[in-house]
């Protein structure tokens, strides 16, 4: 928590917020590994309001999880 309010302080955070933004709006990408989609994925859905989320990347984001999970044919 300590290390997170410091890189708040000094401008690290937005920088890191916008990373998390850019990969859960492309997590369909290659570009990216599992764990940085999942940090990224975190990321969002601690913030306090998702209005700036387009909807089409949550639906993705959810198609994303479901896969990782169960075996979800092609539609």
């Amino acid at each position: 928590m300590f290390l997170l309010a410091l890189i708040e302080r000094r401008g690290g955070f937005w920088v890191r917020f916008r990373e998390a933004y850019t990969i859960f709006c492309d997590i369909e990408s290659k570009e990216y590994t599992d764990e940085q989609k999942g940090t990224a994925i975190l990321r969002i859905l601690g913030m306090e309001t998702h209005n700036s989320v387009p909807k089409a990347a949550m639906l993705n984001v959810i198609r994303y999880l479901l896969n990782l999970a169960f075996d979800v044919p092609e539609q």
